[in-house]
């Protein structure tokens, strides 16, 4: 049994303990505010959310009606979503202070319609991503689109349903072929503690369909936080820092049909996986 004053540390690095006159010590208190902190930034996001598909979906279907193509409103609606995702990444990286955010040729985020891959370590990547992309069709798993509370915005904006099998690959394609661009998590569920799950194929089969360049982008986490199954309450008193490197387009010409699409979708999701796998080594040495 520790002896009163003594601080005993858990394995987020917090110090608890209390002093010869039974106050808290500073590490308890730091905690508490962290915590404090931290949770203010989810608030502002959730309830951001919940407004953007409160008010979104009914000026969405609105613009419907007045004759606005899918595609204008939905463009409309990602720039909204956009300047959201900016808002949220300076509350969290300026006013609250608990990230810190490092971008590496961000710049190539912005030069035309791409067909994006990334890995997914934490639970922040789609909105630290949309902050440089005033478009963009991300593809959303089945745990986002089931949401309740995200679900009005997810469809506002347009997002791709990644559970639609063949159909998200053809409208994926669709929207390449309109100048827009398409994130996709390849892994198809956050990244585990070391290395990546196997890479789903949809990306390759989406590049072959159109013959397009896929861009490479890498996320780096330290320490690592906010994993899948990770309470956020165990954010760690240090600042995690996101590294974000976008790297050289990988060209893509139009693919083989039948079986050869197959082996080259194959072919091309190892390359991807591959090159994500040594870029995130290369960044953690």
């Amino acid at each position: 049994m520790p002896t009163p004053g003594a601080a005993t540390e858990d394995h987020s690095g917090w110090k608890d303990g209390a002093d010869a006159t039974g106050c808290p010590r500073p590490g308890r208190l730091a905690r508490a505010l962290r915590i404090c902190r931290v949770g203010l930034c989810f608030v502002y996001f959730g309830v951001g959310a919940w407004l953007l598909g409160a008010t979104l979906l009914p000026l969405v279907t609105l613009a419907r009606l007045r004759g606005v193509s899918e595609d204008a409103s939905t463009r409309r609606m990602q720039r909204v979503a956009h300047l959201f995702y900016r808002s949220f990444m300076v509350v969290m990286e300026r006013v609250m202070r608990v990230c810190e955010v490092q971008w590496v040729n961000a710049e190539a985020l912005t030069r035309g319609p791409a067909l994006i891959v990334v890995n997914h370590p934490s639970l922040i990547d789609t909105p630290l991503l949309g902050s440089k992309l005033p478009q963009a069709d991300f593809l959303v798993g089945r745990e986002w689109m089931s949401n309740r509370w995200m679900q009005r915005a997810i469809v506002a904006t347009g997002y791709l349903n990644a559970t639609d099998g063949s159909a998200v690959v053809r409208t994926a394609a669709e929207r390449l072929r309109a100048g827009r661009t398409v994130v996709i998590y390849p892994e198809g569920s956050r990244s585990p503690l070391e290395g990546l799950r196997p890479f789903q194929r949809g990306a390759a089969h989406i590049a072959l369909e159109v013959g397009c360049d896929i861009l490479p982008v890498t996320l780096q986490v330290t320490p690592r936080v906010l994993m899948k199954g990770q309470a956020w309450t165990r954010y760690p008193l240090e600042n995690p820092v996101w590294r974000v490197e976008v790297g050289e387009p990988i060209r893509t010409p139009v693919g083989p049909a039948g079986k050869e699409r197959v082996l080259a979708a194959r072919r091309l999701t190892a390359v991807l996986e591959e090159t994500l796998r040594k870029e995130s080594e290369r960044g953690r040495s």
